[in-house]
């Protein structure tokens, strides 16, 4: 295998009737963010919102000895990339009295998880009371909160920079030129930390609205490259169109040109997030390049054995 330089993995998640991330509705009106396309909307998931589930993912899997800071009351962690996972994989920017600002940029770039078929075909509009506690003697009280949801299926993807990981980019001033310095010398170490990235998209849980609309957003269908250059474009490898199908030629496209610098791709795909006509093209496709199609979980899972550790 040449010098791996990039991670990428883009997938796909079908979901049930649930709101992940909610936008800025009025106090009594819980909505969804979305976004249009050709005068039709779309949910998605904010990036930042992405990041915040990916990390806590991360999280829940920590053993004893491995250190992730949680940021304080103004929003900032530790930054130190050598010991803690959260501010190497995930960046941060401290300020600095009298300074300004530290800043390192994260070498995991996550995209909105970005709905593919309108909303308003597939959405719904639920209520709940907010009780609220009253002083001794006064009857208790509530509101009514409308809470926008829907079904659809999102795409979601992640770069992983693997020069960065547990490094920092240098300026010399004086060549002005950049270098990359390792911070972590143990390689073993950075080859963990990439892989809590990879296993976290597979468990990711903690996203918002689940103790009423509970709902799995793990992938569905998932492909991962190996890259030996830094590049996204495995994240346009899923298009489908308002009715559900999939965009064939571009999906044709991306993989052949993905694959003239990957290494290693694995795909893994369940039943049932494709019309059956594309999951046969698909299957079909995957034959002929010699690539086997897992599960999801099996494909996250194989790339995890294949990662070098050195």
């Amino acid at each position: 295998m040449s010098e791996l330089k990039g991670i990428n993995m883009v997938w796909l998640s079908e979901t049930d009737l649930t709101n992940l991330n909610a936008g800025e509705g009025e106090s009594n009106y819980v909505d969804v963010k979305k976004y249009k396309k050709n005068g039709i909307e779309y949910p998605y998931v904010s990036g930042q919102a992405m990041r915040f589930y990916l990390r806590e993912a991360i999280r829940r899997n920590l053993s004893n000895e491995e250190y992730m800071c949680v940021p304080d009351d103004k929003g900032e962690t530790c930054g130190n990339i050598s010991n803690c996972i959260n501010c190497d994989l995930f960046g941060f920017m401290t300020t600095v009295k009298g300074t300004g600002a530290v800043t390192r940029v994260s070498p995991v770039k996550v995209s909105p998880a970005i709905g593919l078929l309108p909303f308003d075909d597939n959405s719904n509009v639920d209520f709940l009371t907010r009780r609220h506690r009253v002083t001794e003697g006064k009857k208790m009280e509530g509101d009514i909160v409308n809470v926008e949801m829907g079904t659809n299926i999102y795409k979601s993807g992640i770069s992983i920079d693997l020069l960065r990981v547990g490094a920092e980019e240098e300026i010399d001033e004086k060549n002005r030129t950049t270098k990359i310095e390792d911070k972590i010398t143990d390689k073993s170490e950075k080859i963990s930390r990439t892989k809590k990235v990879i296993e976290g998209v597979g468990f990711i849980s903690d996203y918002s609205k689940q103790a009423r609309l509970l709902t799995d957003f793990t992938p569905d269908l998932i492909a991962i490259s190996f890259q030996n250059v830094y590049s996204h474009r495995l994240q346009k490898l899923f298009e489908l169109n308002k009715e559900g199908k999939l965009n064939k030629e571009r999906f044709k496209g991306i993989l052949e040109e993905v694959s003239n610098y990957s290494d290693e791709i694995f795909f893994g795909m369940i039943s049932g997030i494709l019309d059956e006509e594309d999951e046969q093209w698909v299957k079909t496709l995957f034959k002929e390049k010699e690539i086997e199609i897992k599960t999801p979980k099996e494909a996250i899972d194989n790339a995890l054995i294949v990662l070098p550790t050195e």
